[in-house]
Parts: C-alpha cells; sequence; structure tokens
C-alpha cells in the first residue's frame, strides 16, 4: 500500500471513529408527539405531558425537546386541560403555563393555567400537575414564566378551538441540537 492511501485510510478511520464516538453523546431524542398528548373524547379530558429542558434544543430551553412554536396543540372548547409539568431532566427550575399570545406573559390566562409558582417555577427533579377548562377559544401559548426563559425560546402554540378531537403536530421545524 502506497504512503498515501494509507494517510487516507488513517484519517477516515479517525473521522468516522469521532462520529460514532459522539453519538451517544447528547440527551435521548424528543419524544414522539403522540406520547404528549392524550385524551378521552367520551370524559372531553385532555392530558398534555410536558417535560421542560428535555433536549439541548434552544440550549435546553424546550419542552419536549420542542420550543420557538414548533409545535401546535389544539384543544376543544369546554374540555378539561390536565398539564402535567415533569421537571426530571432538566437541571435549573422551570414552570408550565398557558398564557396569552404574543410573548414575555407574566400571567397564565386561565385561573389555574399554571405550574405552582410559575415565575420560581418547579426545581430540578421536580412536578406538578394542573388543570383548568378550555373555556375561551383562540390562540395561546405554553410557556416557562421564569424571566426570560419565554425568550429563549420555551415556549409552543396552544389553539382552543371547535374542532372536534384534540390533536398535536409540528408546524416548524428546527434541526438538530
Amino acid at each position: 500500500m502506497t504512503l498515501r492511501l494509507r494517510e487516507a485510510w488513517i484519517v477516515l478511520a479517525c473521522v468516522v471513529a469521532t462520529l460514532v464516538a459522539g453519538c451517544g453523546a447528547s440527551r435521548p431524542p424528543r419524544p414522539s408527539l403522540a406520547k404528549i398528548l392524550s385524551y378521552d373524547a367520551t370524559a372531553k379530558t385532555v392530558v398534555l405531558t410536558l417535560v421542560p429542558g428535555a433536549t439541548n434544543m434552544f440550549s435546553g430551553y424546550n419542552y419536549n425537546g420542542y420550543g420557538r412554536g414548533a409545535v401546535l396543540v389544539d384543544v376543544p372548547l369546554g374540555w378539561r386541560v390536565t398539564v402535567r409539568c415533569i421537571n426530571d431532566v432538566a437541571s435549573v427550575p422551570h414552570s408550565c403555563a398557558v398564557v396569552r399570545d404574543g410573548g414575555n406573559a407574566t400571567a397564565p390566562i386561565f385561573p389555574g393555567a399554571a405550574s405552582p409558582d410559575p415565575q420560581t417555577g418547579l426545581p430540578a427533579g421536580h412536578s406538578a400537575e394542573f388543570s383548568f377548562v378550555a373555556s375561551r377559544p383562540g390562540g395561546y401559548r405554553i410557556a416557562c414564566l421564569i424571566p426570560e426563559h419565554e425568550t429563549m425560546g420555551m415556549w409552543d402554540a396552544f389553539e382552543i378551538s371547535r374542532t372536534q378531537r384534540p390533536s398535536i403536530r409540528e408546524i416548524r421545524f428546527y434541526g438538530g441540537e
């Protein structure tokens, strides 16, 4: 084997080894959207499970790896919404709240539509659940109310409409972590 060909193989081997070594270094991938939302049409209830900082996307300012309005949760008018806010991945406090659309919210839009002390947040390793009735149609946001977290990307879209069934879908795509 010539010296040049041998050097090329060594370089290629190093590149492959570097790529393989980095494959397991990041947090788990984003969960399927189907695992984030569940509902009971007969009881007219929706359960939304939010995991703050689930991935490194947006420097960890995300829910379930999504943020900056990438996901739209659509809930039928009049249904009861239960939100499970599970801060078991992030190493910093986060909160979950349904707020007015437009950014930089400081309070939930409906009574009971936020985790406890939403501007202080849930410490790492803690969870909370809250529930409210989707009583006013319109466009809202799911956001972290700790100062600057929403600005950093920790929000997604939330709509209350006259639809028959709840749904969740990705409406914007942001590549890699």
